[in-house]
């Protein structure tokens, strides 16, 4: 599939999964950054927004990684006005893409970026108001992989790097992690969800190969399963809360079911909740027409980053 192809399809995902997810859906927004396009590293893209509380204490805070298969979408689409509400700052970043921009690479490059971004965030908290020990992760499609990648990972920190920024954490309280495919690997996936054989030309360029034979190799095996969430879970693994768009059922799905469908559908949050029950580690699968509260996430959040009541935002 040609990468302009690949691209469309990319966009067209992160467009509908934007439309129903309203926490993330783009708007005209109340509140601006309070920092834009904040450097956080040395590629193309490793820029932020920072939108900051009024508080009398240090700030809990919410950083969201966009969708888009690692082949498009922008921080600027998140909608940061629900969190602030409740007294939980934001950081919106970017990250770079696998194919297309002048520093494009394939995994890991997105989530190594991405992990910076949470040492980066804590190398600022003074600055921000942050409080560095409550920290949650939030995206949605391949914005989640991210969040769980970094989350269900051990500490990156490096205590002997010659860079600050390195020193830092990479652990986090909570991950609340939306519409995401907990395994990139295809024959899991056609085994437990099913749908389009060619699953979806987004892993190709992020995987760093040309067809899913060749992703089949030893090598590309180990990439594949480094990369899924599943293979990481702990029992120190952050709680989480997933969210999904479609109802669970189903499964295996017809060959001409959408994408859209076959790359969100609720049978990976089973997966993952497989996991995350069998460690002991407490989590929320909440998926369309399970009759669960609306407010379930934002509780969630306010739960374990326990924000001041009513701050305005700044």
């Amino acid at each position: 599939m040609k990468t302009s192809a690949i691209r469309r399809i990319a966009f067209l995902l992160f467009g509908s999964l934007l439309a129903l997810h309203p926490a993330l859906e783009a708007q005209d927004f109340k509140y601006e950054p309070t920092h834009a396009d904040v450097r956080y590293g040395k590629y193309d893209r490793d820029v932020l927004d920072v939108f900051q509380v009024k508080t009398a204490k240090l700030a809990p805070v919410l950083i969201y990684f966009h969708g888009g298969g690692w082949l498009g979408g922008d921080k600027k689409s998140f909608n940061p006005d629900p969190i602030l509400k409740r007294g939980i700052a934001v950081v919106a970043a970017n990250y770079r893409f696998t194919t297309g921009t002048p520093d494009a690479a394939p995994y890991p490059a997105p989530m190594l970026d991405s992990a910076r971004v949470v040492q980066f965030v804590r190398s600022k908290a003074k600055e921000w108001n942050i409080d560095p020990d409550r920290i949650a992760l939030t995206g949605s499609s391949a914005g989640a992989v991210i969040s769980m990648w970094i989350a269900y990972h051990n500490d990156m920190a490096n205590p002997a790097s010659t860079d600050p920024v390195e020193r830092f954490s990479t652990r986090v309280t909570c991950i609340l992690p939306q519409s995401d495919p907990t395994t990139l690997d295809p024959k899991l996936i056609l085994q437990r969800i099913g749908g389009d054989h060619t699953v979806t030309g987004a892993l190709l360029p992020f995987f760093g190969v040309k067809s899913l034979e060749e992703l089949s190799a030893p090598d590309k095996q180990k990439l594949v399963a480094e990369a899924s969430a599943i293979t990481h879970v702990t029992k120190d693994a952050p709680p989480t809360f997933m969210q999904y768009v479609f109802p669970l059922g189903g499964t295996p799905l017809p060959e001409n079911t959408p994408i859209n469908m076959s790359i969100h559908h609720p049978e990976f949050g089973v997966m993952l909740k497989e996991k995350l029950d069998a460690a002991g580690v407490e989590n929320v699968l909440q998926t369309a027409g399970d009759g669960s509260d609306p407010q379930a996430m934002w509780q969630f959040l306010v739960k374990h980053l326990k924000p001041e009541a009513a701050p305005s935002a700044k």
